[in-house]
This record gives structure tokens, sequence and C-alpha cells, in this order.
């Protein structure tokens, strides 16, 4: 067989003008499928397991992982959104914390854990920095409509949020 012939059969009979429409025809498809799942990998948001009330972007899983080891061993993991990011920055690097001395964290472990809290949080519109859930307006306006109870602390969040001591802040068991 001559290399005519198997060129012939390389191209399946098809004319050039149709092998160059299939062939962009190819092209596209394949660049707009590998786009899709691409595109969809990396803007994937990892599926929370614990159910924070954002969704955490597959960037900040270490970080979120630091937050829950270092602070919900003692108390419940506030979500990010309830208190300003001023308030978690002043939190991250106090040792005395709420009249509690913490162990020393490092450097490295505060600026892991910000990494965190710092996007999902927002910065406060205040003058003043609030350090109680109560004070606290974005803690207000996640709760809109809710008699909280008094004292508001921390263990008052398992009393709507059952799962709160698992990070579940989603499912509640308070009528709306």
């Amino acid at each position: 067989m001559t290399s005519k012939h198997l060129i012939a059969r390389f191209h399946f009979g098809f004319s050039p003008r149709l092998r160059a429409s299939l062939s962009l025809w190819f092209t596209i498809g394949l660049s707009l499928g590998l786009s899709l799942w691409l595109g969809m990998g990396f803007a994937h948001a990892i599926e929370d397991p614990y159910a924070m009330v954002d969704p955490i972007d597959t960037q900040h899983i270490a970080s979120y992982q630091r937050y829950i080891e270092r602070c919900a061993t003692c108390h419940v993991a506030l979500p990010p959104a309830v208190l300003p990011t001023q308030t978690w920055q002043v939190l991250i690097h106090d040792s005395a914390h709420y009249g509690v001395t913490l162990p020393l964290m490092s450097h490295f472990d505060q600026r892991l854990i910000l990494n965190y809290l710092q996007p999902y949080s927002y910065p406060s519109q205040s003058r003043s920095i609030p350090f109680r859930l109560k004070d606290s307006a974005y803690f207000g306006a996640l709760h809109p409509d809710v008699e909280l109870p008094e004292p508001l602390n921390l263990r008052s969040c398992l009393e709507c949020h059952a799962g709160a001591g698992h990070q579940n802040y989603r499912a509640t068991d308070h009528p709306a």
C-alpha cells in the first residue's frame, strides 16, 4: 500500500472542507468541555460536613480545620459572620480570652485561622467593636424576629441550633 493510500484512509474519504469543519467543531467542543469541567472544579465550594452558615471554599479548608481544632474544643465554634472582622482579629491575638488564659498560639496558627475568619465575616461599621453576641449587629441581623434567651452566651446557641456542638447552624429547632 502506498503512502497516498494511507493518507486517504486516515482522512476517511472526507473532503478537505468537511475535514476542516469537523476539526473546528471538535476543537470547539473539546475546549468548551474542558472549560466547563475545569470551571466546575475551581468554583466548587467544599460540601461543608459541619454545615456552617457559609459553604467553605477549598482554599480555606485547612484554616477552617485549625479554627475548629483551636476553638471548638472549649466551646461551640461560632460562624464567622456573627462577629465583625475586627473582633476576630482581636480575639485571635489575645491570650486572655474572656478571662481565660489560653495556651500561646503561634503566629502561623493565628494567620491560618484569620485566613478563614476574615472572608466570612464583615468589617464593623461602628466605632465600637462588639465582643459579646448580644452587642453584635451582625448576630442580630442573622436572628431577626427571634426571642433570644437571657443571658445570651455560647451555650445559648444549642437551644435553637441542636447541631451547634458539631458546627451545624443551618438546621434550627426554633420556630421562625
